[in-house]
């Protein structure tokens, strides 16, 4: 029960009031802490209480799984199901998963942005934040592909994915990118989102024995604790990582 005056607002009103709650799921009564840390926090700022009392409350924390996006093969067949004349579709898919890169920043992406000098290729992205960041464009398929699309649709200036109907300048939509995503999982006989390209990334990095800074910057995470949820190694790749080291002792 609610105090009648905000400032009996203590500690204990509210541990009372959340071990009223105990039968319901964690994650329900993580979000109804996280409401009421909120309000006290807000009304701590607004002099309305003379101390936050959640700060002397225990609270409940969720540990999320790490992320798991598509494997390579996954990957493999979800690009075989794209139709051979659906280029851009190809291009787009290709470059998220084999880059990281989140779909609006794709999205916003200009023929300018795309520096193709040889052995140089690199990407200039605007990510969150309004913080831009180069990718290096390393993969030998990524590039031949980027090279042909380019040639075949003659842009030279302006949005990178275009929509294929209306003005032809028009920057192609997220709703659309969407739609096509779906059907060509169900093509592929998978499931998952389109997010999970990037986790996909990320993890073959990891994988790969790419530091966990370097990974950092070319997903553009503002925080390394967002990168660390990646930090899980499979087994033969940590296997492999305890061979490279006996091997190097004297």
């Amino acid at each position: 029960m609610a105090p009648d005056r905000l400032a009996d607002l203590t500690p204990d009103v509210l541990r009372t009031f959340f071990a009223s709650q105990a039968d319901l799921a964690a994650s329900t009564r993580a979000r109804r802490q996280a409401s009421v840390a909120s309000f006290c926090a807000w009304a701590y700022r607004e002099g309305l209480l003379a101390s936050d009392p959640m700060g002397r409350v225990l609270r409940i924390r969720i540990e999320q799984p790490p992320p798991r996006g598509f494997t390579p093969g996954q990957v493999t067949a979800l690009l075989a199901a794209i139709p051979t004349g659906r280029l851009r579709d190809r291009m787009l898919f290709t470059l998220l998963a084999t880059t990281g890169l989140r779909v609006g920043e794709a999205l916003r992406l200009g023929v300018d942005d795309l520096h193709l000098a040889r052995d140089d290729e690199r990407l200039t992205v605007l990510g969150k934040g309004g913080r831009h960041r180069t990718l290096l464009l390393d993969d030998p398929g990524l590039l031949r592909l980027v090279r042909r699309y380019l040639l075949e649709t003659g842009y030279r200036h302006g949005p990178l994915f275009r929509a294929e109907r209306g003005e032809c300048n028009s920057p192609l939509r997220y709703q659309s990118v969407q739609a096509r995503f779906a059907s060509y999982l169900v093509a592929a006989g998978l499931s998952g989102s389109l997010h999970d390209l990037r986790h996909g990334h990320a993890q073959a990095l990891v994988n790969g024995g790419v530091s966990l800074a370097t990974i950092r910057k070319r997903l553009g995470h503002a925080n390394i604790n967002t990168t660390l949820r990646y930090a899980e190694l499979s087994d033969a790749a940590a296997d492999g990582e305890i061979r490279r080291w006996q091997r190097a002792k004297p």
